[in-house]
């Protein structure tokens, strides 16, 4: 097993230990790191019409916890004091595709359960405020020195502050601190509160694992069960027991209830996997603009061969999220909230179209005479996950 960041750690020994447990400060988790952006570049992001940004400011004209929504403007960093304002880029991993090597070690955690690669740039004093998170982040620090403090447990009713666009914590009471350099990196589960400070002009390189929630998957598992008729079973009451009491949803129904939608979800685990796998591949919504971009026509497996004869490359689209499971027969590919269906000797091909970033003639004639990969690459392109480099 790997060592993970030369903690000592294997890589499940992390998971064990730590993962969704508790927080762990790993000290050069990226020995001697150096940031490869620069906060000039990231105020340049941040202006991109189609990019999520924010700024926010402790103390802004219009109050306190002032948040500007991006694009940003040139006016934005003109009127900000010299301290106590943060600048925030979300997916900045698929913006710039040259920093995937940062995703790398994380890999032993599943693609689709990580969101995305957040940078924050703060002078002195920037922060963004105690608060939690309903999410798994290793918080790398890329430049300038931040402080943190977190507690030792999570919240689970967390208090805020009314009337703010920003979740802050009315109280927090701190059971560490730690203070990291750049190349240090901090793990935190979710729901534990945690403050970063800049000390000095620093960045931070978020890295977030989302989860779904239950309300979330409710809705997807429903979808799914109607989808495939498979929601038509109706409440049963078989042995009724005589009521006194006319109009009373009484234990019994209820017991009823729950034993009907237990035995839909006990019933239905191909779906389950189909629900699960559409959702958590939906293409972003700040990102549905940009993941658009690379669609095309709907190109012949021919078309296909032509163009890679002629030395053409297909990329995978950073803005489409890829996920595959299988069953006994079958292997699923899921893209952008859609599932594609093969045969389960296909498993090499479709693991191949999920988790590569590039695809080269070699490629192609390794699958290219089976026709149901062929043709989902060809409706993969269609859909704009992936496209001629």
């Amino acid at each position: 097993m790997a060592d993970f960041f030369l903690t000592g750690l294997t890589e499940q020994q992390f998971l064990d230990q730590y993962w969704q447990k508790k927080p762990l400060l790993i000290r050069q988790a990226f020995a001697d790191f150096e940031s490869p952006i620069t906060a000039d570049e990231l105020a340049g992001l941040a202006c991109e019409p189609e990019i999520e940004s924010r700024l926010i400011e402790e103390n802004g004209v219009k109050g306190e916890w002032q948040v500007t929504t991006g694009p940003l403007a040139e006016a934005d960093f003109e009127r900000l004091p010299a301290t106590h304002w943060t600048m925030l880029v979300q997916d900045v991993d698929k913006h710039l595709p040259e920093l995937q090597y940062l995703i790398d070690p994380f890999r032993f955690i599943p693609d689709w359960r990580r969101d995305d690669l957040m940078i924050s740039y703060a002078p002195e004093h920037g922060t963004v405020g105690p608060h939690t998170d309903g999410y798994d982040v290793f918080l790398l620090q890329a430049m300038g020195t931040r402080r943190w403090q977190i507690g030792n447990q999570p919240i689970t009713e967390a208090k805020l502050i009314d009337g703010l666009d920003l979740q802050i914590l009315t109280e927090f009471t701190p059971d560490q601190t730690w203070d990291l350099e750049p190349g240090d990196m901090l793990y935190l589960p979710p729901h534990f509160a945690h403050h970063g400070v800049a000390l000095n002009e620093c960045m931070t390189f978020s890295f977030g694992f989302r989860a779904p929630s239950k309300v979330d998957m409710l809705d997807a598992i429903t979808n799914s069960l109607i989808e495939n008729e498979l929601a038509s079973s109706r409440y049963r009451d078989v042995g009724l027991l005589a009521s006194p009491n006319s109009s009373e949803i009484d234990a019994e129904a209820i017991k009823r209830l729950k034993r009907l939608l237990h035995d839909a979800i006990d019933n239905a685990e191909p779906v389950l996997t189909d629900a699960l796998g559409k959702f958590v591949t939906e293409t972003k919504s700040t990102l549905t603009t940009l993941a658009a971009e690379t669609i095309s026509e709907l190109p012949t497996s021919d078309e296909l061969s032509t163009a890679f004869e002629n030395g053409d490359t297909l990329q995978r689209s950073q803005y489409h999220r890829f996920a595959w499971a299988k069953n006994e027969t079958k292997v699923q590919l899921f893209m952008a909230g859609e599932v594609y269906k093969t045969e389960l000797s296909n498993i090499n091909n479709i693991i191949m179209l999920a988790e590569r970033t590039t695809l080269t003639q070699d490629d192609w004639l390794l699958f290219k005479n089976d026709v149901e990969s062929a043709t989902i690459l060809c409706q993969l392109i269609a859909e704009g996950g992936w496209f001629w480099s």
